[in-house]
């Protein structure tokens, strides 16, 4: 039996005992076969002795790979949501070259956003009347000049922004930590349901994955994968938004904060990531030359 290299990674992910490393590794060898266009038993075994996959990942992968019961879960993800894999040309570039780029995205809506240029906007779940203010101040602008706002569907800073782009009908993506058919926080299921609706929502959890702690910080990679420049409203000194802008950091992204009080404990992380180079964001136009500058062709 054959695969096709998009089956194939359709497939990997399902494949019990296989995480994140796995699967970027797998990644990492197809990429280096530019000739591949197929994957056979024989090509797996090629594959799992090159890269040293430990032998019990390596037994797991070469008997799930091809079996009914994972041709069964991809054949109900493809009933329920779209499917991008990395081998795909709709996949988006930026993302293919991050450090561990998810192998199987699925998404519900509009993937043609994916062109627009994007800015990743994340912040606290909790936030101030400031970080508030300082949203309908600087985000409009930016929402009018056809920049896609990007972000995890959270409470707080996260839903502000899609709700901001959706406001002053613009264009907004959400990377969500559930499979497609869960809703996190439930409180955000209209504004999901609008979102699947009139823009687009991502996730690389497949159909029926409910929520799970470690989920958040992966899903933080792909939001600041997809874009070249991340905004941080507000964010305590540890918290999930640090996570995302030193990820994009890590990629060599732009990180862009909000500067706030020293007495407010939420401009703790944005103030430091500004002593260490991010860039002060004092008005619209300062996020605009950095998103729309950095998508010229």
């Amino acid at each position: 039996m054959q695969l096709t290299l998009r089956d194939f990674f359709m497939r990997l992910p399902l494949i019990s005992g296989i995480g994140l490393k796995t699967t970027t590794t797998c990644w990492r060898w197809v990429e280096a076969q530019p000739e591949l266009t197929t994957m056979t038993a024989a090509t797996v075994t090629q594959l799992c002795r090159e890269m040293a996959i430990p032998a019990a990942k390596a037994e797991q992968l070469q008997r799930q790979l091809f079996s009914p019961a994972i041709a069964a879960q991809v054949t109900t993800n493809l009933t329920h949501t779209g499917c991008l894999t990395i081998v795909d040309a709709a996949y988006p570039d930026q993302l293919r070259e991050t450090f561990a780029p998810p192998v199987a995205l699925y998404f519900l809506g509009d993937v043609r956003l994916l062109q627009a240029p994007q800015l990743a906007v994340v912040g606290s779940r909790h936030p101030s009347p400031y970080a508030l203010a300082a949203m309908r101040l600087l985000l409009p602008n930016v929402v009018q000049h056809h920049i896609c706002l990007v972000s995890g569907l959270a409470q707080g800073v996260d839903t502000l922004a899609h709700q901001a782009a959706l406001a002053y009908r613009g264009h907004t993506i959400a990377v969500i930590g559930t499979g497609l058919d869960h809703c996190y926080p439930a409180t955000n299921r209209a504004l999901m349901t609008e979102l699947i609706r009139s823009q687009l929502i991502f996730s690389e959890y497949p159909w029926g994955t409910p929520g799970a702690r470690h989920h958040f910080p992966e899903r933080n990679r792909i939001i600041a994968g997809l874009t070249r420049s991340t905004l941080v409203v507000e964010a305590a000194h540890h918290s999930g938004s640090l996570i995302t802008a030193n990820i994009a950091l890590q990629e060599n992204r732009n990180v862009l904060a909000i500067p706030g009080a020293l007495d407010n404990p939420n401009s703790v992380g944005t103030n430091e990531l500004i002593l260490a180079g991010a860039k002060p964001i004092l008005k619209p136009e300062h996020i605009i030359e950095e998103v729309l500058v950095d998508n010229l062709p």
